[in-house]
């Protein structure tokens, strides 16, 4: 049986990925940093690595004919120049040593969950006013250090992994949710959870987002169908920022609060309380394509949005009981 390796396997996606991976009969590696990290049941062995950089030592977690999923990464929160720093030193020196790795043991292929981030913050508008839908033959633009140590890490993977024979798969995916998600989800959450008014009614936009079990069969997916080096984006649904209040709030059983708010106002508070970022993700579309990976890789979402909300709102509930 082929072994999968899965570095950041304590992670909110990496514990899916395991999870679904162990269910589907694999042998799971989980790589971790900390050794007091906690993984799935059901995984195989777990390797800790400790801090990822140039120097960390891949080697125990490989060995020849595996297939690695490359979860581990500085997470996307704050792009502020210290975390440019870790940005480079995890996502892309960290990403280089374990390819190095693995051409050196002879790795049979490589999944790379790269991000949405590599074509910037939005997308623009055509002439008919719609947003563009990004695909792999976008040229990529990031803005700031996380989307561009993403691209970065792309490109030597694409380039040693071609060099060595090894299957690539890059996958770039929008916000990914589910119970468990942290961070600006987690934030409107506790918002809506609350009762607070959001003046969020006036938005017209469209932002594509991934389910995480979603994510993790596109990922096996990848695994079972390797070849060549490919890249895809993957998505499972597109939802206005008021619709994502209105689905969070049924999955929370609360009544949404949203107010009308012009745009204009909105970018104005932003720039006024230094959140301008923040401001532009509510506002602002951001779509992918997700025909290709259906077609080329078969792959279908199987966690819909509303049994999706239902969990989050189970688990949100039950986190703030405790």
């Amino acid at each position: 049986m082929t072994r999968v390796v899965v570095t950041g396997a304590n992670g909110f996606v990496g514990r899916r990925v395991c999870a679904h991976l162990v269910d589907a009969g694999r042998e799971v590696v989980a790589v971790v940093r900390d050794a007091r990290a906690t993984v799935p049941a059901g995984v195989a062995q777990v390797v800790h690595i400790g801090d990822i950089d140039a120097r960390t030592d891949w080697r125990p977690a490989l060995a020849s004919g595996d297939v690695v999923v490359h979860l581990a990464a500085r997470a996307h929160q704050g792009e502020e120049a210290a975390a440019r720093a870790d940005f480079q030193r995890i996502n892309v020196d960290g990403t280089r040593g374990l390819v190095e790795a693995a051409a050196a043991v002879q790795v049979a292929q490589i999944v790379y969950l790269s991000s949405a981030k590599v074509y910037g913050e939005c997308s623009w508008m055509d002439a008919d006013g719609e947003p563009h839908v990004y695909t792999i033959d976008d040229v990529p633009h990031p803005r700031g250090p996380y989307g561009e140590s993403k691209l970065a890490a792309e490109a030597l993977l694409r380039e040693r992994c071609a060099a060595a024979g090894i299957a690539l798969t890059v996958l770039r995916p929008p916000l990914v949710y589910g119970p468990g998600n942290k961070a600006n989800l987690q934030a409107l959450l506790t918002a809506i959870a609350r009762g607070v008014p959001l003046p969020l009614a006036s938005i017209r936009n469209r932002r594509s987002l991934v389910h995480v079990d979603n994510l993790a069969d596109a990922i096996a997916r990848a695994i079972d169908t390797a070849h060549g080096i490919r890249l895809y984006t993957v998505a499972d649904v597109d939802l206005s920022t008021p619709d994502l209040v209105r689905a969070l709030a049924l999955g929370l059983g609360r009544a949404p609060r949203l107010l009308p708010c012009p745009v204009g106002a909105l970018r104005l508070l932003g720039r006024l309380s230094g959140r301008t970022a923040t401001i532009e993700r509510l506002i602002g579309s951001m779509v992918l394509d997700r025909a290709r990976i259906m077609r080329e890789l078969d792959w279908r979402p199987r966690v819909d949005l509303a049994s999706a909300m239902r969990a989050i709102g189970v688990a949100h509930r039950e986190a703030s009981c405790r």
